[in-house]
This record gives structure tokens, C-alpha cells and sequence, in this order.
């Protein structure tokens, strides 16, 4: 695993998101050289997988309440 995405592994769900705009920005506003443009878009890349990494970490986790034929609620892990 590369540096780069220990280090995203790292950052928050929200704070790559942001940095994933900048980077749309950066890359729709055309002004970049080919370098430029590849070395951001590789970062898009490794955030991207970060990200969806998050979500599906936490799509495992999500619970819902259901209310039991008695009354009662009761937690039940959504099946995968």
C-alpha cells in the first residue's frame, strides 16, 4: 500500500469529499498542465477508493429499529 492512501485512510469521510471537489474544480477549470492534471487525477483515484471504502464500512454497520410483534423495539442489523 502507498503512502498516499495510508494517508487518506486517514483523513475523514467529509474531508475527502472536500477534497474531491477542489479537485473537480481544479480539473474542469482546464488551466493545468498534463502533469498536473494526472497527479491530481490519481489523487481523485485514492480518494475515490477511500470514500467508497467509508461507505461501505458503514453500510455494514447501519441497524434499524423494528418494532416487534409484542410492542417492543428491537435492533436488527440490516443483512449484507
Amino acid at each position: 500500500m502507498n503512502t498516499e492512501l495510508k494517508n487518506n485512510e486517514n483523513e475523514s469521510f467529509e474531508t475527502s469529499v472536500l477534497r474531491l471537489e477542489e479537485i473537480v474544480s481544479a480539473l474542469e477549470a482546464g488551466k493545468l498542465t498534463l502533469e498536473e492534471t494526472l497527479k491530481l487525477y490519481e489523487e481523485a483515484i485514492l480518494l475515490y477508493r477511500h470514500c467508497n471504502h467509508v461507505l461501505d464500512h458503514a453500510e455494514q454497520k447501519i441497524s434499524i429499529l423494528t418494532k416487534a410483534d409484542e410492542g417492543k423495539f428491537i435492533l436488527k442489523e440490516i443483512a449484507e
